[in-house]
């Protein structure tokens, strides 16, 4: 049996999120300003409370692989610990096979490694990897324990993979500390902190990986949510995204919330829910409770655009309740976002147009149309494979696709391959044409006639694509376009 020796000092490594880029050209590419990596945080702060020595080394802030080099060779850990993702997995493996050395072990995390399991370890020559929440199994090898024992941990012994059993779900969220990003280099990230106040979701919709990793929701009780806000408001953030997979499934928890933020006098606030939540699990009353307190940007995962394909894909809401809860936030003066998958079992062109509809009904912010991604462990996978849907090499495609590319994964009789592409290169123009509508909406209702005349300049042919890539690719020209579009009112959707 292989013994565990401990370590005291540990250097987290979060790899890049890069679209064309091989990791030691990474610190040459400029991207957007992103949040710290809020899984990390719980781990580094898990360890900190612990006395365990921790940095973090996040490749997104623009470094190299030489840069990791140097901080490895300056801070001496005895462990790394990777974190992944299944997009762009090959980038955590390519770093775990440059930094490999006899000085310290290597542990790979995250949600790649909850998909995947035992695979990981025969794909990549980390020494450890764990699954699913990692914040006990981690400190626990951290301190020593034997290997065997840790639930969760899947290990090397020699040349066997030893995979232990999974450990259990935290009941009790409140009893793990909140990030407060100690370790991080906080101030090269954007203003918008995540915050994560629940996990798990209870529903069976057959495309989610969420069920895979556990059902069961737990949440952090009102005043443990509040008091994070409450650190954060007094060091001067005024903005946070609610991340979690279905923050307003238990409505009194969020009407909690709301009363403690106003109870401490935490105003000034803007609050987003860009991650989505459930449409059929707001009301009127709700949202209104919501707006009082900065709430002002949500997202809804509608997925659909009519009953007959909700309940294929058992999401288990109406078009009725979605539509209602869609137009209740317009009203209010939400900005909305809604996310669509397109080319689901039993989905058709026209069904397809459904959504489209829908999206194109309301003056929302964003309308998503997401190509479906069929992760392993999910019923949406088993069904393709069942059915010998698949199209091409899909683990390849794991590797590279997002949600938002246009290549499928599979064909169905309903939707051919052929016509797969087209709807979603029909839906990626919905999708520009949504923001157009959006920033007219926001423009005219402020500046009237003028405010469409700019709008429709902003979304034609030859300027948008240029403003788009320069917003990304241009640290000053993001700032002064975020300037300007703030002051005339149009503060999530840019272009």
């Amino acid at each position: 049996m292989r013994e565990n020796k401990g370590y005291k000092r540990v250097l987290f490594c979060i790899p890049p999120f890069e679209f064309d880029a091989r990791i030691e050209k990474a610190g040459r590419i400029r991207r957007p300003p992103c949040m710290p990596n809020p899984g990390i945080g719980y781990l580094s702060e898990m360890l900190t409370e612990h006395d365990i020595e921790n940095w973090v080394f996040d490749f997104r802030l623009g470094y190299s692989m030489d840069d990791l080099f140097k901080r490895i060779h300056k801070l001496r850990p005895d462990l790394i610990g990777v974190t992944m993702t299944t997009y762009r997995h090959d980038l955590a493996y390519e770093i775990v096979a440059q930094i490999q050395g006899t000085e310290f072990d290597i542990v790979v995390g995250g949600p790649h490694v909850s998909l995947f399991q035992s695979k990981v370890l025969e794909e990549c020559d980390a020494d450890f990897a764990i699954k699913f929440e990692g914040e006990f199994p981690l400190l626990e090898l951290c301190e020593g324990k034997n290997l065997d024992r840790i639930k969760g941990l899947i290990y090397r012994n020699g040349s066997e993979i030893v995979e232990n059993e999974n450990t259990p779900l935290i009941q009790n969220l409140d009893e793990i500390s909140f990030p407060r990003y100690t370790k991080f280099e906080l101030s090269k990230y954007t203003s918008v902190l995540p915050i994560i106040s629940s996990r798990g979701c209870p529903y069976n919709c057959i495309y989610c990986t969420t069920g895979s990793m556990g059902k069961i929701f737990r949440a952090r009780s009102a005043l443990h949510v509040v008091n994070e806000l409450e650190y954060w408001y007094k060091r001067g953030y005024r903005i946070f995204d609610f991340l979690d997979d279905n923050f307003t499934l238990l409505k009194d928890r969020v009407y909690q919330i709301c009363d403690l933020i106003k109870l401490k006098g935490l105003t000034g606030l803007e609050f987003h829910c860009s991650n989505g939540v459930r449409a059929d699990k707001v009301d009127k009353d709700l949202l209104k409770t919501m707006k009082e307190v900065g709430f002002n940007y949500i997202c809804f995962g509608v997925e659909a655009g009519n009953n007959r394909i909700l309940r294929n894909i058992k999401k288990g809401a109406t078009m009725e309740r979605i539509e209602k809860a869609i137009g209740d936030a317009v009203e209010m003066d939400f900005d909305v976002g809604l996310f669509f998958m397109v080319g689901h079992p039993g989905e058709t062109a026209k069904d397809i147009e459904d959504s489209i509809r829908l999206a194109l009904k309301y003056p929302v912010a964003l309308a998503k149309f997401l190509n479906i991604i069929p992760y392993p462990g999910t019923e949406l996978f088993l069904w393709i494979e069942k059915n010998n849907y698949f199209v091409g090499d899909w683990f390849k495609k794991l590797n590279y696709a997002m949600h938002i590319d246009e290549e499928p994964f599979f064909e169905t009789p309903e939707l051919s391959l052929v016509e797969r592409k087209r709807v979603l290169e029909r839906t990626a123009k919905v999708w520009v044409e949504v923001k157009k509508r959006y920033v007219k909406h926001k423009l005219s209702k402020r500046y009237g006639y003028l405010g469409r005349v700019i709008g429709d300049l902003l979304y034609s042919e030859a300027l948008y694509s240029r403003l788009w890539r320069s917003y990304n690719n241009n640290v000053t020209f993001r700032k002064l376009i975020d300037m300007t579009m703030n002051l005339i009112g149009v503060k999530v959707v840019h272009f």
